[in-house]
């Protein structure tokens, strides 16, 4: 029980670890001034590799919060139309590779 959690706990450490770094790379690389929709995103991301457990429900609800936060700040004039552009493909890439990543964890793609 205390390697399942130590395991857990170390695999939540190292995530948090390369999702700031990932964060500070898109901020520096691509001139984005609010880093708040990553951010989401990466709460997205968590939700969406725990949707395994979760169900569909929890997935949907939040993607279409996160489009909505989106588009309320971009009517809002909070983001430039660059922003949301850069933020929707930020989505689309992050989604395809985690469901890449769940299909090399359960198999069903050859290991590299």
């Amino acid at each position: 029980m205390d390697l399942l959690f130590g395991l857990i706990f170390l695999f939540l450490i190292i995530s948090g670890i390369f999702s700031f770094f990932e964060i500070a790379f898109i901020r520096i690389f691509f001139k984005i001034k609010s880093t708040k929709y990553i951010k989401l995103l990466k709460i997205l991301e968590i939700f969406f590799f725990l949707m395994i457990f979760l169900g569909k429900i929890l997935f949907i609800a939040l993607t279409f919060l996160y489009f909505l936060v989106l588009i309320s700040d971009f009517k809002k004039k909070i983001i430039s139309r660059e922003e949301l552009i850069v933020n929707i493909l930020f989505y689309f890439t992050d989604i395809l590779l985690i469901i890449f990543t769940i299909l090399l964890i359960l198999g069903n793609l050859p290991s590299i």
